[in-house]
């Protein structure tokens, strides 16, 4: 039978869908190691060794009578100690320099630590999100991937569908990845030349390290080499014994002579006076009285006719080297005698505006050890047993030592005036009574000379203070006070401080910033140290107060100031000092007499002020 043509029947076409193969493998970023994380600059930093100083020899009159040849090695030395200086201060300033660096490198480090934790942070998110889609893709491209249309129409538009979404994601993340990919790029360079930096400064603390090594070498030879040098001068002055000088004339004044070539101290005013009258001997009223004042105190008999002793060469030779290093003569000055029963002497020095002389100390240090036989030029062997400062008395001593003030007397309670009349916004210090009152003043900047210059703020003014015994030590000086950026733009040198006005040895504070009303930007040595200096007029003041009885009712008032140039100013360009003995029954009088000093280092220097 013929089949019947028939209509075909209708077949449905089958269309397969295949979705793109979505896969995500090696799309996550490494976080950042952690050992490659920046680490701080100074980390490995050494602290740099910083020489200490070596006095300069002051030759006499006397041992230019005595040698001329050593009168040139000593000049030779200073020149070698002024080289020697120029060098520490080098290396000091250099290692300031290290630590400035070091200190921005650490800053650098720091800031590039914290983006490396956000970048840690984002690619653990990042790495978290491309987990999750991968499993997505997974799960997509294991479902069935092929349809027969029109019937599954809708299912093969889901499949499409969700294979466009997933590829979206992709693409995002693939985005994200590259900006992580740059960002630990730019993370990896930096802290390739932060590392780089830092080997940079370790180079250079080691390099320093060893400058420094080798002047602390050079420092031990030139005190062994002064110490050899000045026992040399001793034996030439013991040498002139048959033709001794005037021992009024050649009195030693703080262990320097009295006018000494290329002294670089600050000047005082009387001794200035001096000068300019052809340098004849100060009045000994007051050095006279303070003698007669011992004898009656004592009963001793005192032989008032001042003179210079010398430390022997076994003396010198014995010295720590801690006291040779600041010994700048053997000479040591005398106000006056005492002869002992035994023999021996004591020697009496009166305490005035002068510091105690390295070399009054080293002969104290040296009697105190039993070392005590020293010569006088006069060729006459003396042994002392005793070294006394004698404190001046003051005038009109018959009457109790001042003008009594009947207002002061009937109304201090049996307390000095200063006690008896505390400022309410004071501090206390000291055994009871004493106090300090330190006041600030406005300034439009704290640092006038930065860029950019520094925020509004204050200056230190005027400080007082009444001081009795016994006296509270204060605190160091620390902190970036007003004016110190100033300072160091102007003069980045070692040489710079942060002066107390009223000193840290008489209960002064300055190791916080509620204290930085009491510190100024100053010369280190120079205004701040030593002969005439600051520390000259403070150990006067120490000293004094340390005599009174503890609860005695007398006091010491203090004042130092501060002078400006102008209402912009950050650093003062000196300071002004008094201070006056009070007694509880209302007498008082000056300790020395009032005086500004100069913020400067050298006579005729430069003046930190601003």
């Amino acid at each position: 039978m013929t089949p019947r043509t028939g209509r075909p029947s209708a077949r449905l076409q089958r269309v397969v869908l295949r979705a793109a193969c979505l896969l995500l493998v090696a799309v996550m970023v490494p976080a950042v190691d952690a050992g490659t994380r920046a680490s701080a600059a100074t980390g490995t930093l050494a602290a740099p060794a910083q020489p200490g100083t070596v006095a300069r020899l002051v030759p006499s009159g006397d041992l230019a009578a005595a040698s001329a040849t050593l009168v040139e090695e000593a000049e030779a030395f200073n020149r070698e100690q002024a080289e020697f200086a120029r060098q520490a201060n080098a290396v000091i300033a250099e290692a300031e320099r290290i630590t400035k660096d070091a200190a921005a490198a650490n800053k650098a480090a720091e800031a590039l630590n914290t983006r490396s934790d956000a970048l840690d942070r984002e690619t653990s998110s990042f790495n978290a999100r491309a987990d999750a889609l991968n499993a997505k893709i997974d799960a997509h491209n294991r479902k069935p991937n092929t349809f027969e249309l029109p019937r599954q129409a809708a299912a093969a538009n889901a499949y499409s569908a969700e294979a466009s979404q997933l590829n979206a994601e992709q693409s995002q993340l693939r985005a994200e990845q590259s900006n992580l990919r740059t960002k630990q790029s730019q993370l990896t360079s930096e802290q390739s030349k932060l590392s780089a930096r830092q080997a940079q400064l370790t180079a250079a603390t080691e390099a320093n390290d060893a400058k420094a090594s080798t002047l602390q070498s050079r420092q031990q030879q030139l005190v062994s080499q002064g110490q050899q040098l000045l026992q040399e001068i001793a034996e030439a002055i013991q040498s002139l014994a048959e033709n001794p000088p005037d021992p009024a004339a050649a009195m030693d004044q703080g262990g320097d002579a009295a006018r000494p070539p290329q002294h670089s101290d600050q000047t005082q005013p009387q001794e200035a006076d001096d000068s300019a009258e052809g340098g004849d001997t100060p009045s000994r009223l007051p050095q006279n009285a303070a003698l007669e004042a011992y004898a009656q105190r004592t009963g001793d008999t005192v032989d008032r006719q001042p003179g210079t002793v010398y430390l022997s060469p076994s003396t010198i030779s014995a010295l720590p080297q801690s006291q040779a290093a600041r010994l700048t003569s053997p000479a040591v000055g005398y106000d006056g005698l005492v002869s002992n029963s035994d023999g021996t002497y004591t020697a009496l020095r009166v305490q005035t505006s002068q510091a105690a002389s390295p070399a009054q100390a080293a002969l104290e240090s040296a009697v105190k050890r039993g070392r005590t036989t020293t010569f006088t030029v006069g060729g006459r062997e003396m042994v002392f047993t005793q070294f006394i400062t004698v404190h001046e008395e003051p005038e009109s001593s018959s009457s109790g030592g001042g003008t009594p003030s009947p207002s002061a007397s009937s109304s201090s309670g049996g307390k000095a005036e200063c006690l008896a009349n505390k400022p309410g916004s004071a501090e206390r210090t000291g055994g009871g009574g004493g106090w300090i009152l330190n006041t600030a003043e406005g300034v439009p900047a704290r640092n006038k000379t930065t860029s950019p210059v520094g925020p509004a703020g204050t200056r230190s003014g005027k400080a007082e203070a009444c001081l009795e015994s016994p006296l509270t030590p204060g605190s160091e000086a620390a902190g970036d006070i007003t004016g110190f950026q100033d300072a160091r733009i102007q003069e980045p040198s070692a040489n710079l401080a942060r002066c107390h006005l009223i000193a840290r040895i008489l209960g002064g504070r300055g190791s916080t910033q509620a204290y930085w009303a009491n510190l100024f930007p100053c010369w280190q040595v120079g205004l701040n140290t030593t002969r005439g200096s600051m520390r000259t007029y403070e150990t006067i003041v120490q000293e004094t107060v340390s005599a009174f009885p503890a609860g005695s009712g007398n006091a010491v008032h203090y004042v130092v100031t501060p002078h400006y140039r102008d209402g912009t100013s950050t650093i003062p360009d000196g300071v002004s000092m008094s201070a006056t003995v009070q007694k509880p029954d209302g007498s008082s009088w000056p300790l020395f007499a009032p005086i500004t000093l100069l913020n400067i280092a050298s006579v005729g220097g430069p003046n930190l002020g601003n």
